[in-house]
């Protein structure tokens, strides 16, 4: 990714030349010699093979030896061919040629990859000092605490939240094991209530029993009365 970037960054130094046709396949190939991408694949697939064959004990050292093979590199530059035939023209190619073989062009070359280990560097470090003036600033208007983090109200809100949250999951749970218990406990309730009203009913039933032959008593002498004034 590095020789990526820097071989781009390099490339706006190019001369710009007038529209013509396409770049040749020799002359991209020979752009990648100048640049020396050739070089940086095999350092790079030496790495990869390096890597790989000690978390592969394994693997034989000849599957390796193959895997390194220059004609790897050479299919992968096969694939750039195109890449560049599409954005550069056969003009724009000889000027970068003219260029990269130039003495400044052999001193990007060569310097492109500390040029950017140090700005990688230096953009980690901008960061981490832009991240640390954040925090200094949002301390000081009381948006963090000392040690950077949320107050304790706004962090006690998140738990309360997902408590509440826990809460209802649970009387989810409650409700449905809920029904099952008090359906057992309901009879035995119920059992209990019933013998209490019986208990109850015939004591009230009985004082009513004696006062229908109180009434019926009454009715032949009131019935008798109306005979009497008629005669």
């Amino acid at each position: 990714m590095r020789w990526g970037v820097g071989l781009a960054l390099a490339m706006a130094g190019g001369q710009v030349m007038a529209a013509s046709g396409p770049a040749s396949e020799a002359q991209v190939r020979q752009l990648m010699d100048v640049v020396g991408v050739g070089k940086m694949l095999s350092q790079m697939n030496y790495q990869a093979v390096t890597t790989m064959q000690q978390s592969l004990p394994c693997v034989p050292a000849e599957y390796w030896q193959g895997y390194m093979d220059a004609n790897a590199t050479q299919q992968f530059i096969g694939r750039l061919v195109p890449v560049y035939q599409k954005h550069f023209n056969a003009d724009e190619m000889e000027g970068l040629l003219k260029f990269y073989r130039s003495p400044l062009g052999q001193k990007v070359i060569n310097e492109m990859p500390t040029t950017m280990a140090e700005a990688n560097q230096a953009g980690r470090q901008w960061s981490q000092e832009r991240s640390d003036q954040m925090i200094a600033e949002l301390k000081q208007k009381g948006s963090l605490d000392a040690g950077g983090r949320c107050p304790s109200k706004v962090a006690a809100t998140a738990p309360a939240l997902g408590a509440v949250a826990g809460a209802a999951q649970a009387d989810d749970e409650a409700a449905e094991e809920a029904p099952a218990k008090p359906a057992a406990k309901a009879p035995a309730k119920a059992k209990t209530k019933a013998p209490a009203k019986k208990t109850t009913k015939p004591a009230a039933k009985k004082p009513a029993t004696k006062t229908p032959a109180k009434t019926t008593a009454a009715k032949p002498a009131s019935q008798s009365a109306p005979a009497q004034g008629g005669q």
